[in-house]
């Protein structure tokens, strides 16, 4: 095993408009939750004076924090509408001699002039079904799926870093079509050929580029997403659940702490996109080797050390909670997100709650728990090449 550290290089390209994106939304949540607190004050204090009810301290600074998740939560949805508002008008809107741009391709090519948009398809239920736009490799070892098409309007995002949702997975043989009554599909499908569902974090959503990314760790035994994400290829479909998830970085916190192996690392990724440029702290990922390392766009005193476990099953694995041992233990205003395996996260739990930080600030979750991988299905292999020569799709070199 070794530690392997790497700070950040700058990135001589210019940021990414998914970046751009998530400091709008940052900045709407912000303003959102300072307006929702000082409007619940105010109201207090208006009612307090003329003589209604008198709340304890610990009473109204829950009531205020609530106020400030509601005004975060509203302005976060304000800001998808102006966004996506905006990218209409830029669509309907080109400049002279130049088609419409299609934010709906992954090529950017806009129709044929004089072409008019057929109005979205909305689907029915808690299912939305998306198109797979393309397929990417960040690294070896996993695949960001990237969806959109006409199933795009019908996704909410909630705006948290760790928003996660329900994928199903169907048995091909069967020939279903989603999106899927599953009431019905439970009474008339033996057990084994009920569709499979696993939860997945949501990597980026940009409703201007109508797009939506979410990466797959490839493992071994693979199960039904892994192998699917494996062999996925556009056209395909991707079945998902409404988003759920709710941590969303403090950018008032003196130091940020976040850790997590290859399944947090979507999370930590969308939640570094967040915090403000001038954000401090560290994060420590762990991953396989050195080839399964990402570049991120980190803000400028992050500092990212990458752990490998060269081998050792990651069920095992202590390289985490190790590196958060032997770091001078945080104090004060500290934010802290650790995300991976039960038993990983459980011993930073542990550690954590000796730390002298509030421990609403301190967010420790558990991704997945060592078990045998469930159901799997025959799954084609997706047409043309979209991994490295030599490279197998599971992630290792030939």
């Amino acid at each position: 095993m070794s530690h392997h550290k790497k700070r950040r290089k700058p990135c001589p390209e210019a940021e990414s408009l998914a970046t751009e994106h998530a400091r709008v939304f940052e900045a709407a949540v912000e303003a959102g939750r300072r307006a929702g607190r000082k409007a619940a004050k105010r109201k207090l204090k208006r009612a307090a004076r003329y003589g209604g009810l008198q709340l304890s301290k610990p009473l109204r600074e829950s009531v205020l924090r609530d106020a400030e998740k509601a005004g975060g939560r509203a302005a976060y949805a304000a800001a998808t509408k102006a966004l996506r508002r905006a990218g209409s008008r830029m669509a309907l809107a080109p400049a002279p001699g130049h088609a419409a741009a299609d934010f709906g391709s992954p090529t950017g090519a806009g129709p044929a002039a004089g072409a008019v948009a057929a109005p979205p398809r909305r689907m029915p239920g808690s299912q939305v079904v998306m198109d797979v736009l393309r397929v990417e490799r960040p690294s070896r070892s996993m695949v960001r799926i990237v969806a959109g098409g006409e199933g795009f309007d019908d996704f909410e995002s909630n705006g948290a870093a760790d928003q996660y949702v329900k994928l199903y997975f169907t048995n091909p043989s069967l020939g279903l079509l989603p999106p899927y009554d599953l009431r019905s599909l439970r009474k008339s499908l033996r057990r084994e050929d009920f569709p499979a569902s696993r939860s997945y974090t949501i990597r980026r959503h940009d409703p201007v580029a109508r797009e939506l990314a979410i990466e797959f760790f490839i493992h071994e035994p693979a199960g039904p997403a892994a192998a699917w994400a494996a062999a996925a290829q556009p056209g395909d479909q991707l079945v998902l659940s409404r988003p759920k998830g709710k941590f969303r970085p403090d950018p008032k916190a003196e130091q940020h702490l976040y850790a997590a192996d290859d399944t947090g690392i979507p999370a930590i990724a969308a939640a570094l996109e967040r915090l403000p440029r001038t954000a401090s702290g560290r994060v420590f990922l762990e991953v396989e080797g050195p080839e399964d390392e990402q570049e991120f766009d980190l803000p400028l005193h992050m500092e990212l050390t990458w752990l490998h476990r060269n081998g050792e099953p990651a069920a095992s694995s202590n390289l985490l909670s190790d590196a958060l041992r032997d770091i001078p233990a945080p104090h004060g205003r500290v934010e802290v997100l650790a995300l991976g395996g039960r038993d990983a996260v459980r011993d930073i739990r542990k550690l954590a709650s000796h730390w002298d930080i509030e421990q609403r600030r301190i967010h420790v979750s558990s991704y997945w728990t060592a078990r045998r991988p469930g159901r799997t299905w025959p799954v084609q292999a997706a047409a043309g090449p979209r991994l490295e020569a030599g490279q197998r799709r599971d992630g290792t070199d030939d």
